[in-house]
């Protein structure tokens, strides 16, 4: 598939970027069956898994930087696009080429009838990086969540380390406790074997951030 029936394709589908979606009501069943369908390419490397209210892009650069430094071969998934969709997905910090994109989403759009699945604009990006990562072979994924971290797309990579960098008001309508709501959220990206970098000190916090049961807390 190339680029511009790619984006054709991107354009049929539910864009949840554009109609403030919310979390609630989610769940990732659609995207954990367009995955395996696609032999879930999200477990061929390891992956840092970023979220927060601000500053997930800035970290996700800065890691990328690091671990390129450090001699890695590293894919990059952020969102949303300033100028072209391409910047998305990068490899060792360079947008994914036009051609390399439209074979990706293409193979996520060859699958989606196996899967049983009318996916969102969103998760088809989230699987076309995930494939792509997959076929470049990279050492590592830096992946930034979309909206909270729970019921987010990017939530089908298991993280080997998580990272939170801090938690305001997004996604929510401010009424009741709604800092200890969205922690909730967003450490719901912390699974059993991740080690979790918490930039968050609020002390209100601190069950919700140190209940994670992560192998490590940092």
């Amino acid at each position: 598939m190339n680029l511009a029936a790619a984006l054709r394709h991107l354009d049929q589908h539910t864009n949840l970027e554009a109609t403030a979606g919310r979390a609630e009501g989610l769940s990732l069943d659609r995207m954990r069956a367009l995955v395996g369908a696609l032999g879930d390419p999200q477990h061929a490397y390891p992956v840092i898994h970023i979220t927060g209210t601000n500053g997930k892009g800035s970290v996700a650069r800065m890691v990328t930087a690091l671990l390129r430094e450090a001699g890695l071969a590293v894919g990059t998934y952020t969102s949303p696009h300033l100028e072209a969709i391409n910047e998305r997905i990068a490899y060792d910090g360079e947008p994914v080429g036009d051609d390399e994109l439209g074979a990706a989403i293409g193979a996520v759009a060859a699958v989606e009838e196996l899967a049983g699945v009318v996916p969102s604009y969103f998760e088809i990006l989230t699987a076309a990086a995930f494939v792509h990562f997959a076929d470049v072979a990279v050492d590592v994924a830096v992946v930034e969540v979309g909206m909270l971290g729970r019921w987010d797309a990017t939530n089908v990579a298991d993280a080997t380390v998580a990272v939170l960098t801090n938690v305001g008001r997004d996604h929510t309508d401010g009424e009741g406790d709604w800092r200890r709501a969205i922690a909730e959220e967003k450490v719901g990206i912390v699974g059993p074997e991740a080690t979790f970098v918490c930039g968050e000190t609020d002390p209100a916090l601190h069950d919700v951030l140190a209940g994670t049961g992560a192998a490590a807390t940092w």
